[in-house]
C-alpha cells in the first residue's frame, strides 16, 4: 500500500484538488485560484505522484475524477472548511473582497424563480464571487454535496435526502393555465370537468403520469395527457396556442402569462403547496462564504 507522508503535502495542492472537483476543468480551476495553466499542470502532477493515482482523466468536456478522487473529495472539502473556519474565526467575512467560487445545485425552476433576484444581489455585494449553477436531481443531490460538486442545493424540502441540513425559503403551489378565452373556463371548473379536458404535462422523462394523476385516481377520476414536454418553459406558450390546459407552478405561470397569452386560475384538485429550501452538509456553515450565501438566499427569497 502506498504510504502518504503529510510532511510532503503543500496545502495549495489540496486547494487545487478541491477546485478541480468543483470545476472539472483545469483552465477554470486555474482561473479560480489565480494560477497559470503550466502551474496547474505542475501542481496536479505533484498531487498525482503523492497520491499514486491519476485523480482526474481528460475527456471532451474537461476532466473526470477517478474513483480515488471521488472518495477523497468529501473528506478534503470538510477539512478545508474546518481550516477556513479556524483561520477566519477572528476575522469577519468580507464579501466585497472574496474571490470564492460557489456551486449551487438546483433545477430550471430555481434558475427561473430565484436566480434573477439572487444573482444581481450577489453581484452587488460580492463582485468577486463566481457562481456555478448546476442541474441536480433528488437521486443525485446527496452524492454531489459529498463529492463537493456543489456547495449547496435549492429545491423542495420534502425531496431532500437524509444527512443534510435544511433551511426553508418559500412555498410554492400549482395553478391551472389555459389560453385566453378558453371555453371550459367560462363556468365553474369542477374536478370532473377538469379531468375531461386534454392536458399538457411537464415531465422530464416523458412519463405521462404525475402528481395530478395520483390525486385524480384517489377521486375516482382520470385524464388524458395529450402532450408531455421535458421543460416548464415551453409549456405556457404551447398552452397559449392550443385548447390544452396544464398545471404549472404559480411563480412561473404568472411571470410568463402575458408573454404566452394565457390566463391563470385556481385548480380544482386537492394538491397541497410545498416548501422550497436550501440544503447543505452539516459542516458547510463553518465556511463563512457559504454561511453568508445562505443568509443572502434567505433574504432574497422573502421578496419573491
Amino acid at each position: 500500500m502506498h504510504e502518504i507522508h503529510l510532511e510532503r503535502f503543500d496545502l495549495n495542492l489540496l486547494l487545487l484538488f478541491d477546485t478541480l472537483m468543483r470545476e472539472r476543468h483545469a483552465g477554470r480551476a486555474g482561473e479560480a485560484l489565480g494560477l497559470t495553466q503550466p502551474a496547474v499542470s505542475h501542481a496536479l502532477t505533484r498531487l498525482r505522484q503523492l497520491l499514486d493515482d491519476p485523480l482526474f482523466i481528460k475527456h471532451a468536456k474537461g476532466m473526470r475524477p477517478t474513483p480515488r478522487a471521488e472518495a477523497l473529495a468529501g473528506p478534503i472539502a470538510s477539512a478545508l472548511r474546518l481550516l477556513r473556519a479556524a483561520l477566519n474565526e477572528e476575522q469577519p467575512f468580507d464579501p466585497a473582497q472574496s474571490k470564492r467560487t460557489i456551486a449551487i445545485g438546483g433545477s430550471d425552476y430555481i434558475d427561473f424563480a430565484l436566480m434573477p433576484k439572487l444573482l444581481p444581489s450577489i453581484r452587488e455585494a460580492a463582485p468577486g464571487f463566481n457562481v456555478r449553477l448546476r442541474s441536480v436531481s433528488q437521486e443525485t443531490v446527496s452524492q454531489e454535496l459529498r463529492r463537493r460538486e456543489i456547495d449547496i442545493a435549492i429545491g423542495p424540502v420534502a425531496a431532500a435526502p437524509e444527512g443534510v441540513e435544511l433551511t426553508p425559503l418559500f412555498t410554492e403551489r400549482l395553478v391551472l393555465i389555459a389560453r385566453l378565452g378558453h371555453p371550459a373556463l367560462r363556468k365553474n371548473l369542477t374536478p370532473e370537468i377538469f379531468a375531461g379536458l386534454q392536458h399538457l404535462l411537464v415531465s422530464p422523462r416523458g412519463d405521462p403520469f404525475g402528481l395530478v394523476d395520483r390525486a385524480l385516481r384517489e377521486a375516482g377520476l382520470s385524464r388524458r395527457v395529450a402532450i408531455t414536454v421535458p421543460h416548464f418553459f415551453a409549456a405556457p406558450f404551447i398552452i397559449g396556442a392550443t385548447d390544452l390546459v396544464a398545471l404549472l407552478v404559480e411563480r412561473v405561470a404568472r411571470r410568463l402569462a402575458q408573454a404566452a397569452g394565457i390566463s391563470v386560475h385556481e385548480q380544482p384538485i386537492a394538491i397541497p403547496p410545498w416548501t422550497i429550501g436550501v440544503a447543505h452538509l452539516p459542516d458547510a456553515l463553518s465556511d463563512p462564504a457559504i454561511k453568508w450565501l445562505v443568509r443572502k438566499i434567505c433574504a432574497v427569497s422573502s421578496e419573491i
